[in-house]
């Protein structure tokens, strides 16, 4: 199996992690993976929400985000660039779409700024992912312990989730 027309959406923190944010960009290209978010271009300087260089200026702050959760959704499953455990208010927002939606998310630091349980197989590095879903590697997307809190999330997420 390969990569070929698969496609993962980078989230997290750009104000304060870019450089691992592009880092993860180049693990999944190199992997033959397609980034639909981020585009990789320039961030611009100032204001309360990051923007790029490619988005309209007369964009609202709101518009810009659902252009962005948009390309988002493109992708089949989206990482989480979240050193040290830090995801931010947007990107929680985005991640709580994500899982509303049933999709995957990949983190690659379990989050330590979002109440949600994240289930140890749910952590990786962006090369560790690019590598599972090249060789097809099949892995558990739901919660699978078995106390009330597990058995919670598993209700959340329903069997399908993440197909």
């Amino acid at each position: 199996m390969t990569n070929a027309g698969r496609k993962v959406a980078v989230i997290g923190s750009f104000r304060r992690f870019y450089t691992e944010v592009l880092e993860a960009i180049a693990a999944f290209s190199a992997a033959g993976l397609a980034v639909t978010s981020p585009a990789g271009a320039a961030l611009t300087q100032g204001g309360a929400f990051v923007r790029f260089a490619s988005d309209r200026a007369d964009w609202s702050n709101s518009q810009v985000q659902t252009a962005a959760l948009a390309k988002i959704f493109e992708a089949e499953i989206a990482f989480v660039v979240a050193p040290g455990g830090y995801v931010g208010r947007s990107t929680c927002y985005e991640i709580g779409r994500l899982y509303q939606a049933r999709r995957p998310v990949i983190f690659s630091a379990a989050p330590d700024d979002l109440p949600v349980a994240v289930p140890p197989a749910h952590v990786m590095a962006a090369s560790d992912l690019a590598r599972r879903l090249a060789t097809g590697e099949i892995f558990s997307w739901v919660h699978n312990g078995s106390d009330e809190f597990d058995a919670l999330e598993q209700a959340l997420t329903g069997p399908d989730m993440f197909r």
